[in-house]
């Protein structure tokens, strides 16, 4: 009988369970999701890219002549101005030189003269019979001949003068010496800028800087001329540097065929000091800006049945609306069609989002306002207020102390 009345209040207590948790499930039941609220704002597209910093305007200067560098007239950091003298080489073979082609011309010319006063007696000749015009169409041909010639000194006096002045460098821009590749007592090679040989110093105008950035095959027809960047410069942390487009390549940068493909984009940036040729870069192109547009968070979106979309909630329920949507962020994307401001959707959690159907049940929580500055400091000037009230009510009185020292 005991044993029967036992199992009757078990039975009981585990009935009472089931109707507890059958009341909470029906209470609260469905999925829990995070939502939000459908609002307007702004978006923009944002293109990404490594780099580094650079001058606007660079020269490497080469040297154009084989010689020995004598005389160095700048140091690395010196400010020069165009045309300024910047090495001086070593001449003494162009001198010789310019000496032989000078003298030269000087002897073709003598010759000329000669022949054309021959000429001019020849044809009094001729005129009055006394020599054939086979005698006098010779000499005429022996003119044209040392004129020939003249012209052609001439032309290896003016090559032989420029190489001459070639010994003297100068700055083609003005600027700042960058890099000395060469010492006194060195000799250069006459060269091009891809022969490292020939490169006497860098001469860079560090008034005009820019970003050159190595912007993603995939993302280079986005880009624009006269886009807007942020640029942040790993040497200044804090600071934000905003830039414009002002070249975009044609054509890929030359790397390996297992490298990504890279296109060459030019920012031009304002001057800060302490900026300097190679510093690392990164920059974020804004190539499409709207506003006051409606956006969900890019989470939110799902693809179902090859269409893309949102989970809406209506009355506590899943609805899959199909949107349309426009360009995108980090984190939101623009809808141009299918939903509208205040409507509330599934926006989290990830796992969750991408296992819903329609019409299934969700719950959630909506987010609390918090309490105005204002409120919090009136609630804790109540609170000190009673505190100190009740103090004063424990305290006993002063003739409550009187009879306590009695």
């Amino acid at each position: 009988m005991k044993n029967k009345k036992k199992l009757i209040v078990v039975a009981s207590i585990i009935l009472v369970f089931i109707i507890i948790i059958a009341a909470n499930l029906k209470k609260g039941g469905g999925v829990k999701v995070e939502v939000s609220r459908v609002a307007r704002g702004t978006i923009e597209e944002i293109v990404s890219a490594p780099g580094e910093i650079q001058a606007k305007e660079e020269r490497k200067i080469n040297s154009e002549v084989t010689a020995e560098v004598i005389k160095l007239l700048v140091e690395e950091g010196d400010w020069v101005e165009k045309g300024q003298t910047l090495v001086k080489l070593d001449s003494t073979e162009q001198f010789a030189a310019y000496q032989r082609a000078l003298a030269n011309v000087g002897a073709q010319r003598a010759d000329l003269e000669f022949r054309k006063e021959q000429l001019r007696r020849k044809k009094e000749l001729y005129k009055k019979g006394l020599i054939s015009r086979e005698n006098f169409e010779n000499i005429a041909t022996e003119v044209e001949l040392s004129a020939s010639t003249l012209e052609n000194a001439r032309t290896e006096l003016g090559r032989a003068k420029r190489s001459l002045e070639r010994t003297t460098v100068r700055s083609p821009i003005p600027g700042t010496v960058m890099d000395i590749n060469k010492e006194e007592g060195e000799v250069v090679v006459a060269g091009t800028m891809n022969n490292p040989g020939s490169v006497l110093l860098t001469v860079s105008d560090l008034e005009e800087m820019e970003m050159v950035a190595d912007v993603n095959e995939s993302e280079i027809p986005l880009v624009s001329i006269g886009d807007t960047a942020r640029i942040t410069v790993d040497a200044f942390a804090d600071t934000v540097f905003i830039g414009t487009v002002y070249y975009k390549a044609s054509m890929p940068k030359a790397t390996n065929v297992s490298e990504a493909v890279d296109f060459e984009v030019n920012i031009s940036i304002p001057h800060h000091p302490g900026m300097l040729p190679g510093m690392s870069a990164n920059c974020e192109i804004v190539t499409a800006k709207k506003d006051s547009v409606i956006r969900v968070p890019l989470q939110s979106l799902v693809a179902k049945d090859k269409e893309n979309g949102v989970y809406k909630i209506e009355e506590g329920k899943t609805k899959f609306i199909a949107v349309k949507t426009g360009i995108t962020e980090a984190m939101w994307v623009e809808i141009k069609e299918g939903l509208k401001e205040d409507d509330i959707i599934v926006s989290g959690p990830i796992k969750i989002l991408m296992n819903l159907t329609d019409d299934q049940k969700v719950i959630w929580e909506e987010e609390k306002e918090e309490e105005s500055g204002e409120s919090k400091d009136l609630k804790e000037e109540a609170g000190e207020i009673e505190e100190n009230k009740t103090k004063e009510e424990d305290e006993p009185s002063e003739g409550e102390k009187g009879l306590e020292d009695n």
